[in-house]
């Protein structure tokens, strides 16, 4: 008979049942009500102990029963052959498996797990390891015991880093079970590069630390992966009650609300552990937890002190701002901290174009010269190929290898062209959109065969680029599976993937970058952009996004030293971040990581908590500079605002100074900005995000009263946050720098990059009003609003263009300031002195929603709703840019001084040009490229032309007409001695320009 020592009679076990499901888990106070429920709850000692000794379908059955969405899996040796079974099980019923527990060395049985994990392509799970000691006896040996357990930890976590795993540190007892000194081997390690390393923590070993408990949590949140609940008495693990149900401890209460006010929101375990029914034991503990919560809410509800919510609802404290120093300073290298040039890769690379971009190193450089300053007038058609299979905008700039181009096409093929004739050689159609901003080939060695690389679907995939047919001995078929979500059309990664000796480096649309083996397909690492709790950074997010710090644009890899160089974009959601406050790495930032094992080497962040959507996103660029006389190795990044991130490519120092502003402060409730922005020197901007009076249109009066008229309507300033119900007006939101980004000359050090300079009006509003119920009899103040508002403010109430929304208008206007404003007007809205006095009063009780039924009140949510009116252009009233030329440029800077050297109109709007105004410059999306002919190459304006520059002035040389606009940069080669320039012009995209399916090749007269 198997003796239970918490085994309840069968009239208590079916009251149980009964109470919990009744009660189920009730919703906590605003603050925490997803942190005790049971999709975050985890079932944990539950394998070896369970008197029914389930098997893998009856566990898995067992905790869908339950509502359990989570599994922390322990074993004993009876259990290892049925791990696939175990795996499988839990798929099939829908439970994650969140952690393991796992051997203290990477041995044999580690190893086993490991293959486990990669066969059923399980990522992110947590490896839990413990480890024992005795106390030390003196600071030298505490230091000593640090070491060698971190190198105890190290090979494991280095292993784990390759699933994308983290390792937990297992509070099990003895010298490794003390937090303390867990986050002590925690730092060691990272300072060595490894920070996949973190803490689980369990109660039920724990009751030496009941009395400091809610000071040892702060201490261990930033690095801790799981918290394991238990009943929790003082000294029971004295007296036969160490493993005790929720709710039978008489500490449990004054715990749960310590784990609820320190704001983690990770995994919550709750455990068997005993030798009854494991089914038994975690119904147990799940009722005991919905009575714990519930009595959490009846406390916060009797409570007079301020709820935790309150602070999200606080508006920031302007003149604490002001008192802060103007300016930081992030100093620049010193010369000895430059790495000097290794002079690779060496000149030949810059001959071929052999990925998009040109080459690993997205420098987009020619040091082909046939066509050049003095011929490049005489440059005709070559040859013009139509893929004929659909119309749509296209951002993939070709490779061409071989005297073969390889390009997607409208019709989401893959297609083959001979790049002397534009003859069609072959096509394949994968899953999804192929390639959307890139793709990659791969020359084949030794090892493996040659191989056409790049993303589409949920899938990368890997072709014969002589036949267009997949590689069977890479993934499933020829292609393997992405681990991040496939977002629509993007797919699971839009960027070109880059190559390191046998391992592809490739970024998730979403966020995360991940590196698979380059011959099989194999998933060998993942680095998470939004770091996982444990993970550097994690403090820096108090609320994590699922799609978030994505690298969306492309990506560069420095091939000698094997550092994979990504840009990242801004947290989500745009325009508020209320939801996320805090710096939100490794959002807006420049990183570097090992290209073999996913680590960190550094990163730079130039926006710190982004609320503007201003991404880095331009693909890096590496490049050889001369600093102090000596040649030496950076990266550089173009970003929206117009800055060069210029820094060193191996420690990621800045190459010049890099200062700080102090920022603005919101006057939005709940948000929360950062104290600092970028304002650097050098390199010197090549555009700017503030929008003031004097950047307003002359171009005709009637244009300048319109911009000015609505200008005082707008908020603006450098980094000034959006507001509620009234736009922020500034330049950036398309750029600056866009994902077209900027080419590099590796002989000069100068980098040419377009650029757009047009207005965006963003607003705010608390979306809060109830939804418009189109099946209700229209009130009057609808039928006014109709006839009066909805042409600039729109039928949904969201705005339209620069207009504002009303949605939430009942939180910042009175009944008073609404009719004043309808009266009398106010900046670009009209008056309306005639209006009824019936129909005034209904439109503001419309928009006060004081017209029809409201829903009933419930609790305040925890952080206020907003909405933005989207992405609105500050135009005239002809529908031109409403701020002076140039409205798009091309741009030169030197990154050997910092100094801009040139900036000159791109495009033209050809009926101003008629009516004799200069060339003003257009919105574009293109790309340049760079030859050692002297010439840089650049099409994407409005004006659907492709033109010539001369790379040390600017001076346009020469232009042609595209049949649509080339939304890609173009590609030059050399082919049997002739040098050829080539375009994809599809046309589109943001510009509203026609869809097309031309490329266009142009050469010297033969």
């Amino acid at each position: 008979m198997i003796h239970r020592p918490h085994a309840l009679p069968d009239c208590r076990w079916l009251l149980f049942v009964l109470l919990t499901c009744c009660i189920g888990i009730p919703r906590l106070a605003a603050a925490d009500h997803s942190l005790f429920a049971r999709s975050n709850i985890v079932a944990w000692c539950i394998v070896p102990f369970d008197a029914k000794q389930r098997g893998p379908e009856e566990r898995a059955a067992m905790l869908e029963r339950l509502g359990l969405t989570q599994l922390a899996y322990d074993y004993r040796a009876e259990h290892i052959p049925t791990f696939d079974d175990e795996m499988l099980a839990l798929k099939r019923h829908g439970i994650r498996l969140l952690a393991w527990w796992f051997p203290g060395a990477l041995n044999d049985e580690a190893r086993l797990i490991l293959d486990v994990l990669r066969r059923h392509e399980l990522r992110g799970v947590q490896l839990w390891v413990s480890g024992g000691g005795d106390p030390v006896k003196s600071p030298e040996e505490q230091a000593a015991r640090v070491a060698a357990e971190a190198e105890r930890v190290r090979p494991i976590a280095e292993a784990a880093a390759t699933l994308g795993c983290t390792v937990a540190l297992y509070n099990h007892g003895g010298w490794f079970g003390e937090p303390d000194n867990q986050m002590a081997i925690i730092e060691r390690l990272r300072a060595t590069g490894i920070t996949n390393v973190g803490i689980v923590y369990n109660q039920h070993h724990g009751h030496d630390h009941v009395e400091r408990f809610a000071e040892l949590l702060a201490r261990m949140k930033p690095h801790l992966l799981a918290l394991n609940l238990n009943g929790m008495t003082k000294d029971g693990d004295r007296h036969g009650k160490k493993i005790l149900p929720l709710g039978q401890g008489e500490l449990d209460l004054h715990l749960l609300r310590v784990i609820r006010d320190s704001g983690w929101r990770g995994p919550i375990g709750i455990l068997n552990h005993t030798d009854e029914d494991a089914e038994v034991r975690l119904q147990e503990n799940l009722a005991g937890l919905a009575k714990l919560v519930a009595e959490l809410d009846r406390t916060a509800q009797s409570n007079p002190s301020p709820p935790p919510v309150s602070r999200y609802w606080a508006i920031e404290d302007r003149a604490a701002r002001e008192r802060l120093p103007l300016y930081q300073v992030i100093p620049a290298a010193s010369p000895e901290e430059l790495t000097p040039a290794n002079g690779l890769p060496g000149p030949e690379t810059y001959r071929t174009w052999h990925r998009s971009h040109g080459d690993n190193g997205g420098t987009r450089f020619s040091l082909l010269d046939q066509i050049n300053r003095q011929n490049v007038t005489n440059l005709q058609l070559a040859w013009t190929y139509h893929s004929k299979d659909g119309k749509d905008n296209l951002q993939c700039n070709p490779i061409i290898v071989n005297g073969v181009m390889y390009t997607p096409t409208p019709g989401r093929f893959i297609v083959a062209v001979n790049a002397e004739t534009g003859v069609e050689l072959w096509r394949f159609k994968p899953e999804g959109r192929p390639a959307w901003r890139g793709l990659i080939y791969w020359p084949g060695d030794e090892r493996g065969e040659a191989r056409l690389m790049f993303c589409s679907g949920r899938h990368l995939y890997a072709l014969n680029p002589r036949t267009g047919q997949p590689l069977q001995s890479f993934g499933d078929g020829g292609r393997t599976l992405l681990p991040g979500v496939a977002q629509g059309d993007f797919g699971a990664a839009t960027a070109c993937p880059a190559i390191f000796e046998h391992i592809v480096v490739v970024p998730g649309f979403e966020k995360d970058v991940w590196g698979f083996d380059l011959l099989t397909g194999r998933h060998l690492w993942t680095f998470h952009t939004v770091p996982q709790p444990g993970e550097f950074g994690y403090e820096t997010w108090d609320r994590t996004q699922p799609y978030a710090a994505n690298c969306w644009g492309g990506m560069a890899m420095d091939e000698a030293r094997g550092i994979a160089y990504v840009t990242t974009g801004s947290p989500k959601p745009n325009f508020t971040g209320m939801y996320h406050h805090g710096d939100n790495l490794f959002a807006n930032c420049l990183i570097a990581l090992d290209a073999r094992t996913g680590r960190r080497l550094w990163h730079f962040q130039e926006i710190r908590h982004d609320i503007w959507d201003l991404d880095i996103p331009a693909p890096p660029n590496l490049a050889t500079i001369t600093r102090d006389g000596r040649r030496v190795d950076v990266v550089a990044a173009c970003t929206k605002i117009g800055n060069t991130l210029l820094l060193d490519r191996v420690t990621g120092k800045p190459i010049f100074p890099f200062r700080l502003r102090r920022a603005p402060t919101s006057d939005v409730p709940g948000e929360v900005t950062a104290p600092y922005q970028p304002d650097p020197e050098l390199p010197e901007p090549f555009s700017k995000m503030e929008y003031t009076e004097a950047d307003l249109t002359d171009r005709t009066e009637e244009a300048a009263d319109y911009a000015l008229t609505r200008f005082r309507s707008m908020h603006s300033g450098w980094f000034r946050p959006c507001s509620e119900g009234k736009s922020t007006l500034f330049f950036g939101i398309d750029g600056g720098a866009e994902w077209t980004g900027a080419c590099v000359d590796q002989t000069t050090g100068r980098l040419y990059v377009t650029a757009n300079h047009i207005g965006w009006t963003i607003s705010l509003f608390r979306d809060d009003d109830p939804p418009h119920d189109s099946r209700a009899p229209k009130t009057r103040g609808r039928l006014v609003y109709e006839q009066l508002c909805a042409q600039c403010h729109g039928e949904n109430l969201r705005g339209i263009g620069m207009y504002p929304a009303l949605r939430g208008v009942r939180h910042r206007l009175s009944f008073e300031a609404i009719t004043n404003q309808v009266r009398l007007g106010k900046n670009a809205m009209p008056a309306h002195p005639d209006l009824a006095e019936e129909d005034l009063r209904a439109v503001a009780d419309y928009l006060l929603v004081r017209d029809r039924p409201l829903p009933p009140p419930g609790p305040a949510p925890e952080r206020p709703p907003y909405g933005s009116n989207g992405y609105p252009k500050f135009y005239d009233h002809e529908g031109y840019p409403a701020n002076k030329p140039p409205w798009g440029t091309l741009n030169c800077v030197d990154l050997n001084s910092g100094k801009l050297l040139w900036k000159v109109p791109l495009g033209e709007y050809p009926e101003l040009t008629a009516e004799g105004v200069p060339k003003t410059g257009t919105e574009n999306y293109g790309g340049a490229i760079v030859t050692a002919g002297g010439l840089v190459f650049c099409a994407g304006t409005r004006d659907h032309k492709i033109r010539a520059f001369d790379k040390d002035t600017g001076a346009e040389l020469w232009s042609a007409k595209l049949p649509y606009v080339g939304n890609s940069p173009p590609a030059t080669y050399e082919m049997n001695g002739r040098q050829y320039v080539v375009i994809s012009a599809s046309g589109g995209n943001k510009l509203g320009t026609p869809y097309g399916d031309a490329w266009v090749a142009f050469a010297l007269p033969k």
